[in-house]
């Protein structure tokens, strides 16, 4: 009890600053304008941008009726947005999320805004009145009204004055949502509009780097080039060769591919053959049916060494080990057969009894196995096992329609409007402002859809009003 004791504190010990009750009072009026969605979310934000010398997310008075969207997003919120990140042309993605987290705004609203703005998942940065004029599209109902609340939210005049804006700042905000097609939905995958790719052209920067350390080479390391002023420069086709110490190198590396032999190979594989036949007695005179059946032969076996890796790749997409040599094993005795059958044929009975040396089986054996051993490449062609990337899930954006920025407009109506802005504000020192917009003068801004009224023809007679009879007619 003791300790108990000596911790409680007296009314004496409790400080109090002396702006608690002005921060506290501050604090509950701001709650009130605003009206947040979610009230402690606000309240950190709000004493955030207190401690970070910020615009805190107030609306300047609170909105009766209020008026509601599906992201949350009022007239009242863009005019502190615009405030609050005035004076940024290029506003970064962060702050623009920590501004429109402020006031507990819908993050997929933000979303659809920046893919409309051409910049998500694309950009780092949005131009502030791109953001603006697109965010201003989800409050109207056309684009007359858009451009007038843009400007309503873009001055510096007290409320109930004239509204005027910089002309310039004005034809910037009206040809981008003017040239823009929001009269629909639409998908974005990935930040890219749906039907839309992204540029090729477009390498990231590091692959940019990357290849520019390829194409030039580590120059500090160089010490054969070093004296460069007596070289010429040769123009290869589509090939890239680094000027350093490692070009005999890169010269010296066997070529990918299939490697063909070279005519003194084959020249020497057909000599030791003729030589071969030449030692054997009596040998037999060169016939075209023995040498069609060769070739028969040949292409039977070329079929099948083909055929076979089709059937390895089927059952594991890899030739194994255990197929090729099966391949080098049935080539082999397919051509030993061959061999015996020409022997049978053989006009001279002597050599049909005659069998082969050992020495003899030997040669051909080996000459056999250097043969497959050299053209395994050719007969069994390697396949690598490429392994397949998983494609990564697009992110789906979709974007609703706007009918406040709706579907884009004639070049000869912005033309004409353009026209008719930059001529009136001569007079109103480059400022531009709503009445000059409900002027009668003033071109449209958008293409209006004409109503078609059915016409009665004059002699069409009119049809009657007919009284019911049953019943009492009443006041």
């Amino acid at each position: 009890m003791p300790e108990l004791v000596e911790q409680m504190y007296c009314s004496q010990q409790i400080v109090i600053p002396p702006k608690f009750p002005y921060i506290l009072k501050r604090y509950c009026k701001a709650a009130i304008k605003t009206q947040p969605y979610d009230l402690l979310r606000w309240s950190f934000e709000y004493f955030k941008a207190l401690a970070q010398r910020r615009p805190p997310p107030v609306k300047l008075r609170l909105e009766y009726p209020v008026f509601s969207t599906e992201g949350g997003l009022t007239r009242g919120c863009l005019k502190v947005l615009a405030n609050q990140l005035a004076g940024m042309a290029e506003i970064p993605l962060p702050v623009l999320k920590q501004a429109w987290e402020g006031f507990c705004l819908d993050p997929q609203e933000l979303r659809r805004i920046l893919c409309l703005c051409e910049v998500y998942l694309r950009k780092d940065t949005v131009p502030f009145l791109h953001f603006l004029a697109v965010a201003g599209g989800l409050l109207t109902k056309c684009l007359t009204h858009t451009m007038i609340l843009l400007c309503e939210s873009l001055t510096k005049e007290p409320d109930g004055g004239s509204a005027a804006i910089p002309v310039s700042e004005f034809l910037v905000m009206y040809k981008f949502i003017a040239k823009m097609d929001a009269a629909k939905d639409v998908r974005y995958f990935n930040g890219f509009r749906e039907g839309e790719a992204p540029d090729p052209e477009s390498v990231p920067e590091e692959e940019e780097i990357q290849e520019q350390e390829e194409l030039h080479g580590d120059t500090s390391s160089d010490d054969y080039w070093t004296d460069s002023g007596d070289l010429q420069k040769l123009s290869l086709i589509n090939d890239h060769v680094a000027r350093t110490t490692r070009l005999s190198v890169k010269l010296m590396m066997p070529a990918m591919g299939r490697i063909e032999r070279s005519p003194s190979m084959e020249r020497l594989g057909q000599i030791e053959r003729d030589n071969y036949l030449m030692e054997r007695k009596g040998r037999a005179r060169p016939s075209e049916e023995v040498d069609r059946k060769l070739r028969e032969i040949s292409a039977t076996l070329m079929s099948s060494t083909e055929a076979v890796p089709k059937q390895g790749m089927v059952a594991g997409r890899q030739m194994s080990t255990t197929s090729g040599e099966f391949i080098v094993q049935h080539i082999e005795k397919e051509i030993m057969a061959y061999i015996d059958e020409q022997i049978a044929i053989l006009p001279d009975p002597d050599l049909k009894k005659k069998k082969a040396k050992p020495e003899e089986v030997e040669m051909i054996k080996q000459m056999l196995e250097t043969f497959l051993d050299e053209n395994m490449d050719i007969i069994v062609p390697e396949v690598e096992e490429v392994e397949e990337e998983e494609q990564p899930i697009p992110e789906i954006t979709i974007v609703y329609a706007v009918p406040g920025i709706g579907p884009p407009v004639d070049l000869d109506i912005i033309s004409e409007f353009q026209d008719y802005a930059l001529d009136v504000c001569k007079v109103q020192a480059d400022l531009f402002m709503p009445r000059n917009i409900r002027h009668f003068l003033c071109p449209p801004l958008e293409k209006y859809d004409e109503h078609k009224y059915e016409l009665t023809p004059p002699h069409t007679p009119k049809k009657e009003q007919k009284v019911p009879t049953g019943g009492t007619i009443t006041d």
